[in-house]
């Protein structure tokens, strides 16, 4: 990756995690459609009445809908989890082995 993109990519992520943030925090708001209450946030005067049409409606619910398929979640993460639970279970019977009398773990820091 050039220099120039690096610095670019440093000064503009900070930025746009900024202005999501504010945009959350301040422009939050409810609409009741049908009985069911949505709740988003987008900029908008505050001194004025908006509503949205029903395409808009659906695309805010697709947009803040997390769907994940067990399958591919557990093929992503299984490459992590399988050395993880290897070392904590070669590791755990060497626990206590690194203290001055084999077995007894000793939690007291050292004199200085």
């Amino acid at each position: 990756m050039s220099r120039t993109l690096r610095h670019i990519i440093k000064i503009f992520l900070p930025l746009l995690f900024v202005g999501y943030v504010t945009g959350i925090s301040l422009f939050t708001h409810t609409h009741v459609v049908n009985g069911v209450t949505i709740r988003h946030s987008h900029p908008f005067d505050r001194g004025t009445e908006h509503s949205h049409s029903s395409a808009e409606f659906q695309l805010l619910h697709l947009l803040s809908q997390v769907v994940t398929d067990t399958v591919g979640f557990l093929s992503g993460l299984l490459p992590f989890f399988i050395p993880a639970v290897t070392c904590v279970v070669l590791a755990a019977p060497c626990a206590g082995t690194f203290g001055r009398f084999r077995g007894i773990l000793s939690l007291r820091a050292p004199p200085f």
